[in-house]
């Protein structure tokens, strides 16, 4: 059954017009969803009937509603009543969309049409998106994925490069401001972000904004909202696009940290914060191998007070945090093994330990390739014997690339094992013996690093054999830098 907004009378699922008033009629769902909202049901200006609540801010409400005659839905915001009474704000409202409805960039909400009602209800028409506010991600997850995080904050930056050549500038970039759009035909995860409400953006060079009154400025109002405000909007000084970078610089801190860098029930204190107190670091208040220091001192840049010291475009803070990727999957990839060899040695400590030194090499040797260097040609099977020195037979099918750009320091034991029988010889006197392996594990190559103790001396290289010698296996304890193959 269906209902009639107004007059509350149910009709068959296949009525969509209340026969009594001519109200678009809803499920009850959507009717209670609304919360009894008396333009549910109606059609706005002639052209657009809502059938739909989707939220509401200090702005006004927005709605799905269906265009008409091109039968499309479309994202409809109302704003308050008592904004389309005052001429000004109609003027600055007409202003205002008419540029926002230039902005084309991928990661801006579109606008359709704007307008005013024959009631005086100012709207605007966007594209409808199917997805999740950031602020509804942040509250399920608490913190995002360093990568995850660092891919809205750019996409949030392409935006405003575009509206900031324009000179709009946003003044109100929030997590509630920023959805995460579902595209259709692709995962659920993959998904576009897209900055909403640039309805309260002020023009650069057009006039400015008196001194914000500190009551006037509680969260959801036209000055924007205390916690993700930069020093300058929170002493009312003149705004240009480096104060929405400062937004920026906050979303990034919530989204690693799970909290913006100053919260208070109070917003004239979390507005003097802004003002004066310097921010905790990212990795203060999130600890832990995977945020690269790199991020952390960006995102201190872009929370400087000064807006000289921050990144002052957002081109360029584009370009920061991109050029930031590789250092980011490096701290990535080591959390990540760090994590399974923890997992690794709780299971069975003995028989496991000697595998964290294998995960912890290789994590370096990804940290290495990841943050630009380029990768070694593993040697020929010439020069990987002829480099070898005394003492160590080099293996002539390299598994790995050499790790040059992770050098190994003279106090380092190396063994380079392979294929170990069941029974092993007894090792010389003083030799170092590592744990056997059990299981699957005992016919797999390893590389095992460990710290010689300081004091050991390096021992003097054994003359050369008249005739080549077979050794299938050996130790060494002579420092070297690069090794072939595991």
């Amino acid at each position: 059954m269906r209902i009639c907004p107004k007059c509350r009378n149910t009709v068959a699922d296949e009525v969509q017009t209340c026969p009594a008033d001519g109200r678009r009629t809803v499920t009850r769902e959507v009717l209670d969803a609304a919360g009894n909202d008396p333009l549910l049901g109606a059609t706005l200006d002639e052209r657009y009937t809502i059938v739909g609540r989707l939220g509401a801010g200090g702005m006004g409400t927005v709605y799905r509603a269906e265009q008409a005659p091109l039968a499309r839905e479309v994202a409809l915001k109302v704003l308050r009543r008592e904004l389309g009474r005052d001429p000004d704000t109609v003027a600055r409202f007409t202003r205002e969309a008419k540029l926002l409805s230039q902005l084309k960039h991928p990661n801006t909400v579109t606008i359709l049409d704007f307008g005013q009602s024959p009631e005086g209800l100012l709207y605007l028409a966007m594209e409808l998106l199917e997805g999740e506010m950031l602020s509804s991600r942040m509250r399920d997850m608490g913190t995002l994925a360093v990568d995850d995080a660092v891919r809205v904050a750019c996409g949030v930056l392409r935006s405003l490069d575009e509206a900031h050549a324009r000179g709009i500038i946003h003044r109100d970039l929030k997590p509630d401001n920023i959805f995460l759009a579902r595209v259709h035909g692709r995962p659920d995860d993959d998904v576009i972000v897209k900055v909403v409400d640039f309805g309260i953006a002020k023009i650069r060079d057009g006039e400015h904004s008196p001194g914000l009154d500190p009551v006037a400025t509680q969260e959801g109002t036209v000055f924007g909202t205390p916690r993700y405000m930069s020093p300058e909007q929170a002493q009312g000084k003149s705004l240009d696009g480096r104060s929405d970078l400062y937004a920026v610089g906050v979303l990034l801190f919530h989204m690693l940290t799970g909290q913006a860098p100053f919260t208070d029930d109070d917003a004239v204190i979390v507005m003097a914060h802004h003002i004066k107190t310097v921010p905790p670091r990212v990795r203060e208040m999130a600890p832990g191998p995977n945020i690269p220091a790199s991020l952390e001192a960006l995102v201190a840049r872009a929370l400087d007070k000064s807006a000289d010291e921050r990144p002052q475009t957002a081109q360029l803070f584009l370009s920061e945090l991109e050029a930031l990727a590789p250092e980011i999957e490096a701290a990535r990839a080591r959390s990540i093994l760090a994590a399974e060899a923890t997992t690794i040695l709780s299971v069975n400590p003995p028989a496991r330990r000697a595998w964290i030194g294998v995960a912890l090499g290789a994590a370096a040797a990804i940290a290495a390739v990841a943050v630009g260097l380029s990768l070694l040609r593993p040697p020929s099977h010439e020069t990987a014997g002829a480099g070898a020195p005394p003492g160590v037979q080099a293996l002539s099918s390299p598994v790995v690339p050499p790790l040059a750009s992770a050098p190994i320091a003279s106090g380092d034991t190396v063994a380079a094992l392979s294929n170990p029988p069941a029974a092993t010889p007894d090792p010389a006197p003083g030799a170092a013996v590592e744990p056997g392996e059990e299981g699957d594990l005992q016919n797999r190559r390893r590389v095992v690093v460990r710290r010689r103790p300081a004091q050991v001396t390096a021992p003097t290289p054994a003359p050369a054999p008249s005739a080549p010698t077979p050794t299938p296996r050996h130790r060494t304890t002579q420092p070297y830098q690069t090794f072939e193959g595991m």
